[in-house]
């Protein structure tokens, strides 16, 4: 089986002010912390499709696994970085079969959940495997080759729910509760950071 993981970092944070994703965690940053998950899993690529913070994203990088690929149409939305990147990954990996889409503001996002998407995959055959948190089917998100063309359809600053709304029969969840903290304000960051001090996270 051959896939692929696409991280998506090229939006502005303009709630936040910088660049979230280089927040300090653990010994490193949000991004660096997620790649660290990632590249055990070993894919056949990990794609990074960065934008607005770009060289400062590229000088944080220390792994040589990382695929770097600039979006200079970001402003157009999430769907443009998803397009960016799934051509970039085809072209280095053409016979990938699936694709994993993270984001990289969920901090606690771990290689156990990535694993749980392939292992509901393999129990149900279903083409599309979500994470669900408050109610909503979201990120991380596995989808099979099939539904790649319908990622070029999206448009604007949509991602892979609408494909999930689109295709609900086709679609099997794993729980990542944890996966309904995201850091888009100063704020947010603070209450993370109080919670994994208070629970003493490795």
């Amino acid at each position: 089986m051959k896939w692929g993981v696409m991280i998506l970092a090229a939006g502005e944070a303009t709630r936040m002010g910088n660049a979230k994703m280089l927040l300090p965690f653990k010994q490193t940053t949000l991004l660096g912390h997620l790649i660290e998950e990632l590249i055990p899993l070993n894919p056949n690529i990990i794609q990074l499709v960065t934008g607005h913070y770009h060289d400062l994203i590229v000088q944080s990088i220390k792994s040589d696994k990382i695929q770097v690929i600039r979006n200079t149409g970001y402003k157009a939305g999430m769907s443009s970085s998803i397009q960016v990147g799934l051509t970039a990954m085809l072209n280095t990996c053409p016979e990938m079969e699936f694709l994993v889409i993270v984001v990289s503001d969920q901090p606690l996002l771990s290689s156990a959940v990535v694993i749980s998407l392939f292992n509901k995959q393999q129990q149900t055959s279903k083409g599309i495997v979500a994470s669900t948190y408050n109610g909503i089917n979201g990120t991380p998100v596995l989808l099979s080759s099939a539904y790649f063309t319908h990622l070029y359809n999206l448009t604007g600053d949509k991602g892979a729910r609408v494909i999930l709304q689109q295709f609900p029969a086709d679609v099997a969840a794993i729980d990542f509760e944890s996966g309904e903290l995201d850091i888009d304000t100063e704020e947010d960051y603070e209450r993370f950071c109080k919670k994994i001090n208070e629970e003493h996270v490795d």
